[in-house]
């Protein structure tokens, strides 16, 4: 009778390891659906992304036929008549601070829309002492180190109004607001 009893032990541990296994598999073979299903959403929705990413590619290249920009490289030198005085510089030196108006102008998507003057230079309706102002804070933020940026530009008092003007004109106002201003 021991033995019996032995023997039904060890065949009820067989069971129940038994259905142990099958639950888990289960359980297995349920959670591989979810992920397959998981899956084909991905996918589609990968595909879904892909479909508009070559949409906005198309937009973006006819934009660029229609204004201007599709040939634009960071090294160009662009010429600027800026209040009457010629001013040389570099698209990236102008599009050094993304998100701001001057570097949108200057991006490229914009190219064939910019005012120019009868030499072909970009003409700027600008006070030239100002905006030299501004471009030089540009050319020196880009060699200043991240931890000493350069202070806020300034110019003479008879000039202040219209630098400060011409800062949220091109919406540079922003990066100022805890910069201490140029002595």
């Amino acid at each position: 009778e021991l033995q019996a009893k032995s023997e039904r032990t060890r065949r009820d541990a067989r069971v129940m390891t038994a259905k142990r296994l099958v639950g888990a598999q289960r359980d297995a073979d349920a959670r591989l659906d979810e992920l397959l299903a998981l899956r084909a959403t991905l996918r589609t929705r990968s595909s879904e992304l892909d479909a508009r990413k070559a949409a906005l590619g198309a937009r973006r290249s006819a934009l660029a036929a229609d204004n201007g920009g599709g040939d634009v490289r960071p090294s160009d030198r662009i010429k600027l008549n800026v209040g009457g005085c010629r001013v040389v510089t570099t698209r990236d030196t102008l599009t050094l601070f993304p998100g701001t108006r001057l570097a949108a102008l200057f991006s490229g998507r914009w190219e064939s829309r910019l005012q120019r003057d009868r030499n072909g230079r970009i003409f700027m309706d600008v006070n030239p002492t100002a905006f030299k102002k501004i471009l030089d804070f540009h050319q020196f933020a880009k060699i200043a180190s991240s931890e000493d940026p350069p202070p806020r530009p300034t110019a003479p008092e008879d000039l202040e109004a219209v630098l400060a003007a011409q800062l949220t004109f091109f919406g540079l106002t922003a990066m100022f607001e805890r910069a201490p201003a140029a002595a």
